[in-house]
């Protein structure tokens, strides 16, 4: 009788064994066959906003710096929290879309070497700091009116606040006009301009190359870094270039017609601009994300602490000049 019991219960947990290594097999099987599905599809990317629609970010960016010259040496580092609205005012029969950007709070700390950290919280009355009085300014206000088509393309931009160009580069991705397999790639030239010692204007040639990663549940992922196809030999030009040398992700919801999520990011060192032992490295990301609501932030005020920027989802394809010369790979 025991054994009879013994040869139930090994048959019952064979049973139950091959039941879950079916049901593992099934969904490998289910997702190849998805993979495959999806692999030989094409995509068309298109914005579609609405008009009266008011699409809601969150943004926050973080940054340090290490500067190094003449014996000295220096740390800083940023944060900021702040949401943004894009409230959309029409879409004419062509599909371009009129909308007005507007930054509606911010909270932001910033420490400089030495010096005691300095904060700013919109949503307090207290005294401004000067560094944020550009900030506190522009809360509540319009900041542009821009007109994209429906490939992300710049239509018209009216700026109402001058900001600064901080190398996020445009506030839409632009898209390709054709549909897209997975891996294929589109690219935007962009030339861009520095200074040298002798203040006379050098033009460096680059361009933005867009990856279309994956499709999965409708939303498309992105990846998009920045190329130089100009040669770098001075060091003091290609410290003016930190900021714009960036890369990351977009995440894009192809049935809604908007981003969902973007990162940018930013690992860049420059030695030697300003004598042999000077050096700058630069290190930051930017990530915005489309809101589920339009809360605001928490209230962090003095609680936004010096972090080092976590870089995550960095390309190991990652493409900068080495000794003076672009490297392209595709």
């Amino acid at each position: 009788m025991r054994l009879f019991f013994s040869v139930i219960l090994c048959s019952g947990l064979m049973t139950g064994v091959f039941s879950v290594a079916n049901a593992q097999q099934d969904k490998t099987d289910l997702e190849r066959s998805t993979s495959r599905a999806t692999s030989n599809q094409r995509f068309e990317l298109r914005y579609k906003m609405q008009s009266g629609d008011i699409l809601r970010w969150t943004v926050e960016q973080i940054a340090s710096t290490e500067t190094r010259m003449a014996g000295h040496e220096e740390k800083s580092s940023l944060r900021s929290r702040s949401v943004h609205a894009w409230t959309v005012q029409s879409v004419d029969s062509l599909g371009n879309m009129t909308f007005q950007n507007q930054l509606e709070s911010a909270t932001e700390w910033q420490k400089v070497g030495d010096d005691d950290p300095v904060s700013y919280d919109s949503s307090k009355n207290d005294e401004i700091p000067d560094v944020y009085l550009p900030t506190a300014e522009k809360i509540g206000k319009p900041i542009a009116t821009i007109t994209i088509s429906p490939l992300g393309e710049t239509v018209n931009r009216v700026e109402l606040i001058k900001t600064p160009e901080l190398g996020m580069g445009s506030i839409t991705t632009p898209l390709p006009d054709r549909m897209l397999a997975i891996g294929e790639q589109w690219d935007i030239p962009e030339d861009m301009q520095a200074r040298r010692k002798d203040k006379s204007l050098k033009t460096i040639k680059s361009r933005m190359l867009y990856t279309l990663r994956n499709v999965e549940n409708g939303i498309a992922t992105i990846s998009f870094r920045r190329e130089l196809l100009t040669p770098i030999e001075d060091p003091w030009i290609e410290m003016q270039l930190q900021q714009k040398m960036n890369q990351g992700s977009i995440h894009f919801d192809i049935a809604k017609g908007c981003v969902v999520k973007k990162i940018v990011q930013w690992d860049e060192q420059v030695q030697g601009f300003e004598g042999n032992d000077s050096f700058l490295r630069y290190l930051g990301s930017y990530t915005m994300e489309l809101a589920t609501t339009a809360a605001t932030p928490t209230n962090a005020g003095n609680s936004l602490t010096p972090l080092v920027p976590a870089i995550a989802e960095r390309s190991n394809t990652y493409i900068k000049p080495v000794d003076g010369k672009p490297i392209i790979r595709k």
